[in-house]
């Protein structure tokens, strides 16, 4: 068996607060590529950097990193390479397989008049498969994330090197970790994960039983708890940061 020393290693990182979040309670999220970080969403993307400078996670290297093409993860990544001393924005390659779940002509909408009963009836006889009029579903994100991964930013992780930052989102990342552990889509939305959290996987070459992807954290948060950025209780997330994806 390897050791897991020899991993390639992947920080998926959810974006910091953005303007739609403090709305996701009342309305339905979604994609929504121009809500820009608030406030509280910038200090949490510095706080982020610095946190990752001080530990050293790159070992004075210029990290490769990818973000989606939102706003809200530009400049999340941004901001968290100004903390490493890098300013060159052509360090970030973005693309549109990174972005949130679309939630089609629903985004924006009250989310009142979007679930009724029959539709979270339908929702949850068939989570993975179940998309907004004009939206997306669990599938497809699972499916772009994937082979996104899989094709650019896997190959650019180095075994038991540096590793690989992907600034994304919040069911972006909770799909990718479905497929990974062969969950129920079901448990999908029910993951945790707040704002500027880091979800670390790895995956391990050779032939042995450990080859494959490992998951090494969910949701970590370090670079926040000694922080003034405080986390916000909401009315139907874990006990942090409300996702622009949707939960119904």
């Amino acid at each position: 068996m390897g050791s897991l020393s020899s991993l390639r290693r992947i920080l998926l990182v959810r974006h910091g607060e953005c303007e739609m979040n403090l709305s996701v309670s009342d309305k339905v999220g979604g994609r929504s590529d121009l809500s820009p970080l608030t406030p509280k969403g910038v200090q949490e993307a510095i706080f982020l950097g610095k946190w990752l400078e001080k530990n050293g996670a790159f070992d004075g290297s210029t990290p490769k990193v990818y973000a989606s093409t939102a706003v809200r993860a530009s400049e999340t990544a941004r901001l968290l390479l100004e903390q490493l001393m890098v300013k060159d924005a052509a360090v970030v390659a973005h693309s549109e397989s990174l972005l949130e779940l679309s939630q089609g002509a629903w985004e924006g909408a009250l989310r009142g008049e979007c679930y009724s009963a029959a539709v979270l009836a339908e929702i949850e006889s068939d989570p993975w498969n179940f998309k907004a009029p004009g939206g997306e579903s669990q599938r497809a994100v699972e499916e772009r994330m994937c082979d996104f991964v899989h094709t650019h930013v896997l190959p650019c992780a180095a075994p038991g090197g540096s590793p690989v930052v992907v600034v994304t989102h919040g069911l972006a990342i909770k799909c990718f970790l479905r497929n990974v552990m062969d969950s129920a889509p079901r448990m999908t939305w029910k993951i945790a994960m707040g704002n500027t959290s880091i979800t670390e996987v790895g995956y391990m070459d050779g032939d042995g039983g450990a080859k494959g992807w490992h998951v090494v954290c969910v949701n970590k948060m370090q670079h926040r708890s000694n922080s003034e950025v405080k986390s916000r209780s909401t009315h139907d997330d874990d006990d942090d940061d409300d996702d622009d994806d949707d939960k119904p």
